[in-house]
């Protein structure tokens, strides 16, 4: 696997980015402090859940981020079980079962966090405006980023662990669909994520799926990528 090439001490920095503008390094780890606080947070929010599930997430896990859409999302899949595959439809109940128990406000109305999030604004001049559901796959994404501007994914990195994303075909669904799965490992440099296409039919245009500077594994019918490079398939 390859090094992961952010690091705590690039907060700050000034670099050129990929459009050959200067950009600022903004801070996406957690500190020993942050670390410890978010992790009794963690414990608190699953006083009650079973051993299995613990158990299934191991003993390192905990949910990095503290709040918001990010936390409920990786709390889903860990609700229905670490290191499995999870459909969309499964995780996304899920996150409405969570979201609804908790109550919000906004502009003055009750509401509960899934209807706040379910009628948040779209942002404003997005190139391709998406629904809740569109949002929630699009932070899956967010979650495999290991890159060095904005590695949205390495909270999960610290913690041992990582997103998958399995695309399979299925007739009637042009893009295919969707599976997730919460990994967790022994170790930090074990976690990296995996976009699985193994089981995907690619159309034309194979290179939007495939990316050869991704940090992690990509399987693909023919093969894996690790690192850009391509290996025999495996049983990964």
């Amino acid at each position: 696997m390859t090094e992961i090439m952010y690091h705590p001490t690039d907060v700050g920095k000034t670099v050129l980015n990929v459009r050959g503008k200067l950009s600022k390094i903004r801070k996406y780890h957690m500190t020993i402090e942050e670390m410890d606080k978010t992790r009794s947070r963690w414990e608190e929010s699953i006083v009650g859940e079973s051993s299995e599930l613990r158990d299934l997430a191991g003993n390192y896990f905990f949910n990095p981020f503290r709040q918001g859409i990010y936390f409920y999302q990786i709390k889903a899949m860990y609700l229905l079980g670490s290191n499995k595959y999870h459909s969309l439809a499964d995780i996304l109940d899920k996150i409405e079962e969570i979201m609804r128990n908790i109550p919000s406000r906004k502009e003055g109305v009750s509401l509960n966090k899934w209807e706040e999030y379910r009628t948040k604004n779209h942002q404003e001049h997005a190139v391709k405006i998406k629904d809740h559901k569109g949002r929630i796959q699009e932070n899956m994404i967010f979650f495999q980023r290991l890159s060095k501007l904005h590695p949205t994914g390495y909270k999960l990195h610290q913690v041992r662990a990582a997103v998958d994303i399995k695309r399979v075909s299925k007739e009637g669904f042009s893009d295919g669909i969707y599976y997730y799965r919460l990994s967790t490992y022994k170790s930090d440099s074990e976690a990296l994520p995996i976009k699985d296409f193994k089981e995907f039919n690619f159309p034309k245009h194979e290179g939007k799926y495939i990316n050869y500077n991704f940090i992690g594994t990509v399987i693909t019918p023919n093969g894996v990528i690790v690192k850009g490079k391509m290996h025999e398939v495996s049983s990964v």
